[in-house]
């Protein structure tokens, strides 16, 4: 009896020292979702530009989401839709961070010919340009939207011009390659 004694008391001495390996612990979590235009980063299409080329659906959800579409270019062509897309930085106060957005990189996106993309053999034909300014494809293009100051300011807000450039070779089979596009936000340390 004394054994199984001590043994207890070595094993609440190993676990009293706070060295631990895992825990686990459930916790309550609520989760929502918004249109893109109000969401936490909102997307919304540019009335006062290209935002011909945006469609807001609801697939299946009562948020809509915003969807790029576009199906009568001119093949051998550069087409640029200015200030087509509009994102917000919709965070507000002190807790809300300032965010860098960019676009995720791929095979055929950027607007650079024969890029760095890992696929020498294609042209990137998609770019997300910030209105008359630099591509935002890649992390190395970010750009940094601030959030607003106080609950009642909106934080920063960049447009978006959709450049398709088809010059070289590419035709409605090239972009057939490009199903989704990403973009990033992401938090910056302050």
């Amino acid at each position: 009896m004394a054994g199984v004694g001590l043994s207890s008391v070595g094993v609440g001495a190993a676990f009293g020292s706070g060295a631990f390996t895992t825990v686990e612990a459930d916790r309550s979590v609520e989760l929502g979702v918004k249109n893109d235009a109000d969401a936490r980063i909102g997307f919304e299409k540019n009335e006062n530009g290209a935002g011909q080329i945006i469609e807001t659906t609801s697939e299946g959800s009562s948020a809509s989401v915003v969807k790029f579409a576009q199906d009568d270019l001119n093949e051998q062509a550069k087409t640029s839709f200015l200030k087509a897309l509009t994102v917000t930085n919709n965070g507000t106060g002190s807790s809300a961070p300032d965010v860098d957005l960019y676009v995720e990189d791929g095979d055929l996106l950027g607007g650079e010919w024969d890029s760095d993309d890992g696929d020498e053999s294609e042209d990137d034909i998609l770019d997300f340009r910030e209105h008359d300014g630099s591509s935002i494809v890649g992390t190395d293009n970010s750009i940094t939207l601030n959030a607003g100051a106080d609950g009642d300011d909106r934080g920063d807000s960049v447009n978006v011009d959709v450049v398709v450039d088809l010059r070289n070779g590419g035709d409605k089979t090239a972009l057939e390659g490009i199903e989704k596009v990403t973009f990033v936000a992401e938090a910056v340390d302050n």
